[in-house]
């Protein structure tokens, strides 16, 4: 009877135990995913309306932005803020405002194309028609965006209007573990205070 209980006993935790990895092994394939793959998932449509994060101010401009985890707005200069990740401070976004009644979009378009194409005279600017990669959402009108290649990345240029304000937007990004669409995520949250 004792054989009997214990070889029962070997059967049945052989049993779990062969559960245990077969579940491990799902879950380990299914968290091994490209890294950008979630930031594509999280901005993909209208997420500005989802957006996790901290409404931050600017100290020297006329707007607030959603600031989501392991990134930091600071001044650059005046009328010019800097949205930094702290884990790697290449990868950022260069942000301005406009009163729209004081500039007009055109003007605002023409300058982000040609700082772009300062940032590498060797290779030449293109528009951005990818959707995902434009800045979308309620009250967001006017989109023009601009890629140039730089050696370790991309510089991309976005002006836009959204309420009283023309919002321009300078990214500087890496070419691996690229985050342009979370700083875009993000820069679709800009209002007017």
């Amino acid at each position: 009877m004792k054989k009997i209980t214990s070889w029962l006993s070997i059967l049945l935790l052989t049993g779990i135990l062969a559960a245990c990895n077969t579940t491990t092994g799902s879950e380990n394939t299914s968290s091994e995913q490209p890294p950008d793959t979630e930031v594509s998932e999280t901005t993909s449509g209208n997420t500005s309306e989802t957006l996790e994060g901290t409404l931050v101010e600017s100290d020297s401009q006329n707007y607030s932005i959603t600031v989501v985890d392991g990134f930091e707005l600071t001044g650059e200069e005046p009328n010019k803020d800097m949205l930094m990740y702290t884990a790697n401070n290449q990868q950022s976004m260069r942000i301005e405002t406009f009163d729209i009644s004081e500039v007009n979009i055109s003007d605002i378009t023409s300058d982000v194309l040609a700082g772009i194409e300062a940032s590498n005279e060797q290779e030449e600017a293109v528009e951005i028609t990818d959707e995902v990669l434009l800045p979308s959402g309620e009250g967001i009108v006017d989109v023009k965006g601009f890629q140039i290649k730089t050696n370790d990345g991309n510089v991309s240029g976005y002006a836009y209007e959204k309420g009283d304000l023309i919002v321009k937007l300078t990214i500087f990004d890496l070419t691996k573990e690229p985050l342009t669409k979370t700083f875009i995520q993000m820069a679709e949250t800009i209002s007017s205070k």
